[in-house]
């Protein structure tokens, strides 16, 4: 994406920006990916005919990519689509965070493992053993256990996405994942930022939480899973 809003393709918008120390590329940075772990969103600059040359090179035969931007078009020979869907763009219009929230921890390099783990039983994203390191992540544990937990992904410029916000199922029902909202939230806003996040289209007990807490609809974007043939 070459100007328009920061929003409009968010993971090219970190890649070429806050999260450049994140980034793999190809092309001449062309092309931009997560590095291994943390996240598998690309961002191409322009998707033209070089564009999707660039985006091959850095992805590889057999591999996926993860586009999650304002349009995605239709996909050229030489890649298979395997998911495309939209999702739902919403912003903080107001701080929305909320810092000392009792029993809300900051977790690290040794929560790891445990953060894979409710991310594997809850869904909320893809999350990697190295997902962490894109920001600050937040969760609650009970007895001992990680049950709910949110952070920060994808970092554009002014802006922060707040994401994998997961409550396990024993858990639900308390307020826990307003709870981590909040505290991720806080931690983008403490830095001077604002607080955005995206919700599947459809996912409505999400939608009304988190516009609950203050954020509002902002746009349509598309998710678009990728795999290049070969």
């Amino acid at each position: 994406m070459t100007g328009g809003h920061p929003l409009d393709d968010v993971a090219w918008s970190a890649l070429t920006g806050p999260q450049t120390g994140l980034a793999r590329a190809a092309a001449g940075g062309r092309a931009l990916g997560y590095r291994d772990g943390i996240a598998p969103f690309c961002g191409v600059g322009v998707l033209d005919a070089e564009g999707w040359d660039a985006l091959a090179e850095l992805v590889g035969p057999g591999n996926t990519a993860v586009f999650l931007r304002g349009e995605v078009p239709p996909t050229p020979a030489g890649w298979t689509e395997l998911v495309r869907e939209p999702a739902t763009q919403l912003v903080a219009e107001r701080p929305v965070g909320r810092s000392g929230e009792d029993g809300v921890v900051e977790l690290g390099d040794a929560d790891s493992p445990e953060m894979v783990r409710l991310a594997a039983e809850t869904e909320p994203g893809p999350f990697g053993p190295t997902s962490h390191l894109a920001g600050r992540w937040f969760g609650v544990r009970r007895e001992g256990r990680l049950v709910a937990m949110a952070g920060e992904r994808i970092r554009p410029p002014g802006w922060g996405e707040v994401s994998g916000v997961c409550v396990a199922a024993e858990a639900r029902g308390a307020g826990l994942g307003a709870l981590v909202t909040r505290a991720a939230a806080g931690a983008i806003e403490e830095r001077g930022d604002r607080a955005m996040l995206h919700t599947r289209l459809g996912n409505d007990g999400a939608d009304r939480l988190y516009q609950r807490l203050g954020f509002t609809v902002r746009r349509q974007v598309d998710v678009v899973v990728l795999r290049r043939d070969g």
